[in-house]
């Protein structure tokens, strides 16, 4: 069994896993990291992982998200 560094943005788009984030208020989004990349990249902003956590905000309620990490699959209403 191997471990996978998942430190920046390029580290989930090269595994193929999704962002995972989700809010105290219940809400939970599956995020494709080649978008995460292209925004950080335009506003020439880091996309390691804990710079982008540290920027999210919760559409729902405005909080921060209480976990992010590797998302799998499409989220099911």
């Amino acid at each position: 069994m191997s471990s996978k560094r998942l430190e920046t943005m390029a580290d989930y788009a090269r595994h193929h896993y999704k962002l995972r984030i989700e809010c105290e208020c219940g809400r939970v989004v599956l995020a494709d990291p080649h978008k995460v990349i292209a925004a950080c990249q335009e506003r020439r902003l880091s996309y390691r992982l804990e710079a982008v956590a540290k920027r999210l905000r919760c559409q729902k309620c405005g909080r921060k998200p209480f976990r992010v990490g590797p998302g799998f699959g499409d989220l099911k209403p």
